[in-house]
């Protein structure tokens, strides 16, 4: 419940601002915030493993990120990181 939850005020957050981004060619689509890399990988049988400021946030699967890609799911947790880091 708490993920879910999480997630959506991800979702929420993507669209008023954005990160610095950078695409890598090994199926991982990653950004910076906070000084904290966030990168979303894909493991290619429907998962993907979330990873923030080096550390895995777990394993996602299709049903996860909610019909949004997963570009967009590492520009809403790099969003949220911003937001936090203004606190």
């Amino acid at each position: 419940m708490k993920k879910s939850i999480l997630f959506l005020a991800l979702c929420a957050t993507v669209a008023f601002t954005s990160c610095s981004k950078d695409d890598d060619d090994n199926g991982c689509k990653s950004c910076t915030a906070a000084d904290q890399k966030v990168e979303i990988c894909d493991n290619g049988d429907g998962t993907y493993d979330l990873t923030v400021g080096g550390e895995s946030a777990g394993t996602l699967d299709e049903s996860d990120l909610e019909g949004m890609s997963p570009q967009q799911v590492v520009d809403a947790t790099c969003e949220a990181l911003n937001l936090f880091s203004d606190f």
